[in-house]
């Protein structure tokens, strides 16, 4: 089969399963026939959330954007786009979200993101099929900064993981102990239950935001499963011992050797209220004794573990540092962490209201309008420069937009995306209609470029994609980095236009590749553009062609053939030609006439048929 029918073959069906993956969707229940309209255009809800301390002290404005960025951070993990998170008023956190508001995200909005120190009882893979897996990197030293932890060392928590799902009685727990304590110790083994350890086996900490709410939501005097942020590694931990709101600070510093020389590396210090020396103190010096399952503690932030380091020596004076080989941003962000711990702020939803969409279904139409007047624009050019030769370029548009549209309705109903449709993403397609007649017509001048050279239709075809294609991928390119870029350093809309940018620059190149240069091949080897017609779009005579055209069997296309000049006739066929001009040569020899080529002769179309004549006048004199 063909390159040009398996590529045409691969759009139809690239079509036809995002076609019928909507069609599901929406037969199934669940999904919009169209991608789903942001803030901008369709409205949402506000909800206003009034932050307050738990001790009543003054609200830090690093804790509110802490809190800002959490909130964000846990709204995108639900696949809600396009949200509107910002700080007011230095105590009240506005969040505007499209559409309406349902249980779950409300409820997700409304929790507060607090901070625990738990026990490690062990360590596995991600996925839960690998073995137990040694965390090392960070260390916990107590007054000073300990060595990293070395990642050769067997990991202290593998032994505790044989006979995993044990039906052994003695690891059920006993009846509950009286005054709300815990029944054993926080880093002690008889918390690894058969169900817990079953939790464990069965947690999957590779998408680590299904695991998240999950874990903040678990009781503080219970063990719980929990995934590092980055998804590498899925945390048993046993039940909280200290509460965030116990940190009194923290701060960076740089990391130095016994000798007191600069490492290059930073640690991060911090200290804990009186009321939490003792219980930190008594679990660094249980897990530094070895009477833990491991001799790890987890810094749990909104249910996910930040940081796992290794006990080095005890804390006993409320002050304890943690050092892995830290940049002085890593320790930044890690000290901004736990002093965002020191205040846990809670929420008390303030208002809840539905709002009206900044702009209006009226700009959208607007919006669409535009498009549609551009498109118009491009395609009337497109006939005007190309002739017959703009249906491909329309034909390829109006593909474009079908792709455009099916992507953007599939990617707004999958709920781990949930992409919403601005103004700025409007805009956005109205941009890609340029880039996408920019790939055509640095196509379609290659190609005529082509003819100019002497080459066939169908040659110029195939040796002009080869040329045009790298020009095409590196001009996409471009733009594709660019919409990258502009989508990780921007928020809110831009990040919008961005985001449909990336998406319709990457349907170019699929257009092309797969549409414009196949449907291409196909109609030049139709009579209409094979043969050149001066409706084509290709003819080598509008085209200013100055080099001899093979018109196939020994024939050259003439002078007047192609436009140049008015009063020449066809010319006869080679053979024909030459026995011609025999008969004239013989016929001057006989009657002793000059040996004058014939008027016909020397009329040649091109300087190869010029050398032709020559050979043949020799010919026929020297008989």
């Amino acid at each position: 089969m063909p390159a040009r029918r398996i590529a045409l073959l691969a759009l139809a069906v690239l079509i036809l399963l995002l076609g019928g993956g909507i069609g599901a969707g929406v037969w199934k229940g669940g999904w919009q026939p169209a991608p789903k309209l942001a803030l901008d255009l369709e409205g949402g809800t506000q909800i206003i959330l009034q932050t307050t301390t738990r001790d009543g002290s003054a609200i830090d404005a690093a804790a509110m954007e802490q809190a800002r960025e959490i909130i964000g951070q846990r709204v995108n993990a639900m696949g809600v786009s396009e949200t509107e998170i910002s700080v007011q008023g230095g105590t009240n956190i506005v969040i505007d979200v499209p559409g309406q508001l349902d249980q779950k995200t409300s409820e997700a909005l409304r929790q507060t993101a607090s901070m625990s120190f738990r026990p490690v009882l062990g360590i596995v893979a991600p996925e839960g099929s690998g073995g137990a897996s040694d965390e090392g990197g960070a260390s916990d030293g107590g007054a000073e900064a300990g060595e990293e932890t070395s990642s050769s060392e067997p990991d202290p928590s593998q032994l505790q993981f044989e006979g995993l799902l044990s039906e052994d009685s003695s690891l059920a727990p006993a009846d509950a102990p009286a005054d709300g304590e815990l029944q054993f110790p926080a880093w002690s083994m008889e918390w690894m239950t058969p169900e817990i350890q079953t939790e464990l086996m069965e947690a999957d900490c590779t998408d680590p935001s299904a695991q998240q709410e999950k874990t903040s939501e678990a009781p503080a005097d219970e063990p719980v499963v929990a995934c590092d942020p980055e998804g590498t590694q899925k945390f048993l931990l046993g039940p909280e011992v200290v509460a965030g709101s116990s940190i009194a600070g923290s701060s960076v510093a740089a990391d130095v050797n016994p000798g007191g020389q600069s490492t290059g590396y930073y640690v991060v210090n911090m200290q804990f209220k009186k009321d939490a020396t003792k219980s930190f103190g008594d679990m660094t010096s249980a897990l530094y004794g070895g009477e833990g399952a491991t001799g790890a503690f987890g810094i749990v932030l909104d249910g996910q573990v930040i940081s796992a380091p290794e006990v080095q020596d005890p804390s006993l004076g409320g002050e304890a540092s943690i050092s892995g080989n830290f940049s002085q941003e890593d320790a930044s962000q890690l000290s901004d962490q736990l002093r965002f711990g020191a205040l846990p702020l809670e929420f008390e939803v303030a208002s809840e209201s539905q709002i009206s969409a900044t702009l209006g279904t009226d700009q959208l139409e607007m919006g669409l309008i535009a498009g549609l007047i551009g498109l118009a624009l491009v395609v009337a050019y497109a006939f005007a420069q190309y002739r017959a030769l703009a249906s491909v370029t329309t034909a390829s548009l109006a593909i474009m937009g079908l792709l455009t549209y099916l992507t953007l309705t599939v990617l707004s109903n999958i709920p781990d995306i949930g992409y919403r449709l601005s103004l700025a993403g409007v805009v956005g397609m109205i941009v890609a209609i340029a880039f996408t007649a920019d790939s055509f017509i640095v196509y379609f001048e290659r190609v005529r470029d082509e003819i100019r050279d002497g080459r066939g239709i169908v040659a110029a075809v195939d040796h002009g994609w080869d040329r045009a294609k790298r020009t095409i991928l590196a001009s996409d390119s471009v733009n594709l980095l660019a919409a990258v870029v502009l989508y990780a350093l921007s928020t809110g809309s831009v990040r919008g236009f961005a985001f449909v940018l990336g998406v319709t620059t990457v349907l170019d190149l699929v257009v092309v590749f797969l549409f414009t240069h196949p449907v291409l091949q196909v109609l030049v080897r139709t009579r209409f553009f094979g043969k050149g017609h001066p409706w084509s779009g290709l003819d080598p005579a509008m085209l200013g062609r100055s080099v001899p055209s093979y018109a196939g069997r020994g024939r050259f296309r003439s002078l007047a053939e192609r436009g140049d000049e008015d009063d020449e006739t066809a010319r006869e066929p080679l053979a024909a030609r030459k026995a011609r001009l025999a008969r004239e040569a013989a016929e001057r020899e006989r009657t002793g006439s000059p040996s004058t080529p014939a008027p016909e002769a020397r009329r040649t179309s091109s300087g190869a048929d010029a050398t032709d004549t020559t050979d043949d006048d020799s010919e026929g004199t020297s008989r």
